[in-house]
């Protein structure tokens, strides 16, 4: 977890990929070609990416990941990805999240700003594991995973909770209620251990509390601030940004602006479109995955981009219940977390997005076996 850690990452994926040649050969990737659509998508946005980067500029960051994950997911052996690897590393990552976060806020008493990685894409990896985690707490599961995964989601969500983010709380607070419910239909809901775990929610919030009031604190005084027509606050400049996209399209819908979105910015400002605060931001992105597409990509771009959070949701039709979820869980988490910030513009939230899902989605009710 450190700056340009998805550098490395792309490294290790290389090596990753050459001793999958040597042990296994051909034979994962035709059936990952054959059978993944979601491998599929990514390789279409990898495809488009890689046409706009060179038609009107894009984010090395993005394209290096996109294709670092295209090639180690066209080699991967999904099979390797049973639930019981799932939760180990599952278990590994959100250790290691709460290890990050209680070291930097807490010991060394940085501010999230000053983090090596961005505060925001980090919650949206914690709030990724916490998600995976109370997928796999079905009542059908042995007493040792129902452990592991409640350790899981209690370290993940601790960590959440350290980096102040407030969009994220929100997001994985709805994307966890959707997977409840999901539980509560399926009837895979054991109530003693919801109890348990509601009381272990309650206890983190109250030793977290600090942070927790602080923030919103900051949100109450904010939303007044807006209402009194102050937009120079953090949601405010985001209110801002989101009020210029239209402007920013102009003429542009169907490509996008690439790098030319920040000459577009400028040239707003001189006609007094955008304000001076807003100016001295000088956003890279928009708090809008969404718009950001829009404006960046164009038409394009955000449909690719829609089409790669629904193909994972309606893979997951013919998962088992705790794939099913997981699959649900993720794309939703992601969704819901693109209304406020970009995190597939961030090498280190992309790769794990589409690591997961791709693995994920290819296991068929006809492997349930092979998925413990």
């Amino acid at each position: 977890m450190l700056r340009n850690s998805d550098k490395t990452m792309i490294v290790m994926m290389v090596i990753a990929i050459a001793a999958t040649l040597f042990h296994r050969g051909l034979a994962p990737i035709k059936e990952n070609l054959k059978k993944d659509k979601t491998l599929w998508v990514l390789l279409a946005i990898t495809g488009y990416a890689l046409f706009a980067y060179f038609y009107h500029g894009g984010s090395s960051r993005e394209i290096r990941a996109l294709i670092g994950a295209s090639l180690f997911l066209i080699c991967f052996p999904r099979e390797l990805l049973t639930q019981r690897i799932l939760l180990g590393l599952t278990l590994l990552a959100s250790s290691l999240c709460l290890a990050y976060a209680c070291y930097y806020n807490l010991y060394l008493n940085i501010g999230r700003s000053r983090w090596p990685i961005n505060a925001i894409p980090f919650a949206t990896m914690c709030a990724t594991f916490g998600i995976v985690a109370i997928a796999q707490l079905s009542r059908t599961a042995s007493l040792s995973v129902k452990l592991q995964a409640a350790l899981a989601l209690t370290l993940s969500l601790t960590a959440i909770i350290l980096t102040e983010t407030r969009g994220i709380w929100l997001g994985f607070t709805i994307t966890a209620a959707i997977i409840l419910l999901l539980k509560v239909k399926n009837k895979g809901i054991n109530w003693k251990y919801a109890t348990i775990g509601l009381a272990a929610f309650l206890c983190i919030g109250f030793i977290a509390k600090p942070q927790l009031e602080q923030r919103i604190e900051q949100t109450q005084t904010e939303i007044k601030s807006i209402a009194s027509g102050n937009l120079g606050t953090s949601i405010g400049l985001r209110f801002q940004m989101w009020k210029l996209a239209p402007d920013m399209l102009k003429d542009n819908y169907i490509l996008g602006l690439g790098d030319k979105h920040a000459l577009r910015f400028d040239k707003l400002y001189n006609q007094d479109f955008v304000s001076k605060k807003l100016f001295n931001f000088q956003p890279a992105h928009y708090h809008n995955q969404y718009l950001d597409k829009l404006i960046k990509s164009g038409m394009f771009g955000l449909l690719l981009f829609l089409v790669l959070l629904i193909v994972p949701i309606i893979q997951s039709k013919t998962l088992v219940i705790e794939r099913k979820h997981q699959l649900i869980g993720i794309s939703s988490l992601f969704a819901i977390a693109a209304l406020t910030d970009v995190p597939l513009n961030h090498g280190q939230t992309l790769l794990t997005y589409l690591l997961l899902v791709c693995g994920l989605a290819n296991h068929h009710k006809t492997s349930k076996k092979n998925n413990c």
